[in-house]
């Protein structure tokens, strides 16, 4: 069961075992009142049932303003009309009404309005209808009215923290969106500043190898396409959650291989922010040199790292640092060059608002509940004052501080259990043994409901409930005796209603807490999600881009001499290439690009040609609802690495629909032996993306062909039509 329903049951079990305590009161009689017969007792019966139903489906439905004025009102005969019917005899059942004032409206009156309730139980009690031959009837009055206050404020504090988890559950829905928004826009700013530069010099180099063929632009071209692809690589490897004992693994792995030893100091904390700047620096290290020696000095939102034997501090990383909030200090002296990062500490935030005022909410509502108790038993005492003994009052002297002193010990918010609480919780039963055993009926029965609800809450099952139980059912009979049906019935509703409602108090708080926790997990696995979705589509999207402009500029180098018109045609579709790159950049951070298959079709057989291979494109006319975007990036990154990992001579791509599914397939010759075995980010993205969407990618090696296929899903509804998003002729299109 959700966190949300088990707390709106508890919340109406709380409510709705007062129901056959009240009805059980009424029918016995009460405060010197005989019980009432016939058709005034069957409808005051009635309403007792309807004021608790109606409390509760009204704070559980949250009604508008009109409907909640409607339903106090309806509240408001119920509870107070009855009185005309039976008189003194009715217990109080007007504490639901406080509860709902408390909970459907707003605004500091509200709680005006609520302690209206129990001021008016105190008039009617004391004015109205005292108990006839009773002593002390403004005591009695000043009883009843605290008794529906702390009723009241009961209902209202297992309603609030029912409502709040319900409130935080809903309210992941809409923190998880925010959250990837958020990060979008994290990411835009570094992706553009990481790339964003170096992609406009790319696009003006070729913009001039283009307008003149130079042999030393167009090699300017490719070197800078190279760095940009390389920069793209390192971009998207970045966003990836990985955490910094992941990241020193590496960065031990890369320089052993460089034949640089290591030496790690500190503690190895969960600091994500500091894993790409480690690898940052690693990396602006091996570019100066191989070093002689490599120390790495770990604390708390710090890291420096020394190398021996490079010439001069780090260059570029300030603005890597500055993109996660950080401090960056660079030096060199002698031999040694050192970067010393500081980045914010982001401890986790203690809970605040609602969630960290829920446990001492609970808290105030059982102290609230056990001034009531103090005060039913100090009554019952007076009542009983001509029988009573000095060893009862003297017993009820020790017994009554220590057992709500125990009670509040138990219940009062701090993290885990309490100190010794086998102990106090063996104390506090005995204290309640006691006081049953010496004050008898005087004593509240639902003292051990109480203790009962401290069991459930500290105990673990299958031992709380037996002894829950036992609590709840085995005192009654001690003191009421086995005959006494009746009173033991009020005491069993009674105890068990007290042991819910502790119970309740108790565990809400850990479960608002446990939603709430759950609601900013969910936000960062948003977060996540959007980061490596654009992770992916740097690498894929812009990777294959820039690999397209490099191939190009390969190509018309080796075309300037032997044929200069088709290599200034090669550079006027670099120059167009590096122009979309540049776009894509500006536009990968917001929602899924719209591409065309068809233009990512004469794409792939553009940089294919380019890179010597004959391609042979089959496209059938697939239906409206096939992912056509989701299609066009699987086959950009699958050619991509055609181009990239084999000697292909030839290469196949097939799309048609297949049932109720789209099936692409790549095909190429030229494997190499290793491209098998190695799965990149390439192959790992376009199975993240395929598993995504529903769908499913397999690849295969058989001698030197290597063959990838796509089935994915159709759309459950059609896109919208898009401009630009399907030209009207990509069917059937071979060569």
């Amino acid at each position: 069961m959700r966190a949300p329903q088990r707390a709106r049951l508890q919340f109406a079990l709380c409510a709705g075992l007062l129901v056959p305590y009240k009805i059980g009161s009424l029918l016995v009689g009460q405060d010197r009142y005989p019980a009432p017969r016939g058709i005034p007792a069957v409808l005051a019966v009635a309403a007792v049932v309807a004021v608790f139903a109606l409390a509760v489906a009204v704070v559980l439905r949250r009604p508008g303003r009109r409907g909640a004025v409607a339903a106090c009102c309806c509240l408001t005969v119920l509870a107070y009309g009855p009185y005309f019917l039976v008189g003194g005899a009715l217990p109080t059942i007007s504490a639901p009404l406080a509860a709902v004032v408390l909970l459907v409206f707003g605004g500091r009156a509200r709680w005006g309005a609520a302690a209206l309730v129990p001021a008016a139980e105190f008039a009617i009690r004391l004015w109205w209808l005292p108990p006839p031959g009773a002593p002390h009837v403004g005591l009695h009055a000043a009883w009843t009215a605290l008794a529906t206050g702390a009723t009241g404020v009961l209902f209202f504090g297992v309603g609030r923290l029912a409502l709040l988890v319900g409130e935080l559950h809903a309210a992941r829905a809409r923190l998880a969106p925010l959250a990837a928004a958020r990060e979008r826009l994290r990411m835009a700013r570094g992706v553009r500043a990481a790339l964003g530069e170096r992609l406009a010099v790319v696009l003006a180099t070729a913009r001039r190898a283009a307008a003149d063929p130079d042999p030393a632009v167009v090699a300017e071209t490719v070197r800078l396409a190279r760095r940009a692809l390389a920069e793209v690589r390192s971009v998207a490897d970045e966003q990836g959650d990985r955490s910094l004992a992941a990241e020193l693994a590496g960065a031990r792995s890369v320089l052993a291989a460089a034949g640089v030893p290591v030496s790690v100091d500190g503690p190895v904390v969960e600091e994500t922010a500091l894993a790409p700047l480690l690898r940052r620096i690693v990396v602006a290290a091996l570019q100066q040199g191989t070093p002689q020696s490599c120390r790495i000095e770990l604390g708390a939102a710090r890291m420096r790292v020394t190398f021996t034997g490079l010439p001069s501090a780090f260059p570029g990383l300030a603005d890597t640092v500055a993109g996660v909030g950080g401090r960056l200090e660079t030096g060199a002296a002698g031999d040694e060059a050192f970067a010393e990062v500081r980045v914010p500490r982001r401890p986790p935030a203690p809970a605040a608002g609602p969630v960290g005022s829920a446990p001492w909410l609970a808290f105030g509502v059982l102290l609230v509940y056990e001034l009531d108790f103090f005060g039913t038993t100090v009554l019952n005492l007076l009542g009983n004052v001509l029988r009573a003994t000095p060893a009862q009052f003297a017993t009820a002297a020790v017994v009554l501080p220590l057992v709500a002193g125990l009670q509040l010990y138990h219940v009062v918010p701090r993290a885990g259990r309490p100190r010794a609480w086998r102990w106090t919780v063996l104390l506090q039963v005995a204290a309640i043994g006691t006081g049953l055993i010496v004050l008898g009926a005087a004593f509240p029965m639902p003292y051990t409901g109480l203790i009962a609800g401290v069991v459930l809450f500290h105990v673990r099952p299958p031992w709380s409930w037996a002894a829950a139980a036992a609590l709840v059912y085995a005192p009654a009979p001690l003191v009421y005796g086995p005959g006494h049906s009746p009173m033991l019935v009020l005491a069993y509703a009674a105890n068990a209603q007290g042991a819910v409602a502790v119970y309740a108090l108790c565990r809400l708080p850990l479960v608002a807490r446990e939603v709430d926790d759950a609601r900013r997990g969910l936000a960062r696995m948003a977060a996540v999600r959007e980061r490596l979705r654009i992770a992916r589509d740097v690498h894929d999207l812009l990777g294959f881009q820039l690999s397209a402009v490099a191939l190009k500029g390969e190509l018309a180098g080796r075309l300037l001499a032997a044929d200069p018109g088709a290599a200034r045609g090669q550079l006027a579709e670099l120059a167009a290439t590096a122009e979309q790159a540049l776009a894509t950049v500006r536009s990968i951070t917001g929602d899924a690009a719209g591409l065309a298959l068809c233009d990512e079709a004469a794409a792939a057989r553009s940089m294919l040609a380019a890179a010597g291979i004959e391609t042979r494109v089959a496209l059938d006319d697939l239906p409206e609802d096939a992912p056509g975007p989701l299609l066009a990036v699987l086959l950009r990154e699958a050619v991509t690495n055609v181009v990239r990992h084999s000697r292909a001579t030839v290469c196949e791509i097939d799309v048609r629909a297949v049932g109720d599914a789209v099936r692409l397939r790549v095909a190429n010759d030229g494997a190499r032996a290793s491209s098998a075995a190695r799965r990149g980010n390439g192959l790992a993205n376009l199975t993240a993306r395929a598993a995504e969407a529903g769908g499913r990618l397999t690849v295969r090696r058989d001698g030197d062909r290597f063959t990838l296929v796509a089935d994915l899903p159709l759309r459950s509804s059609p896109p919208p039509p898009r401009s630009g998003s399907r030209p009207p002729d990509c069917a059937r299109s071979a060569s």
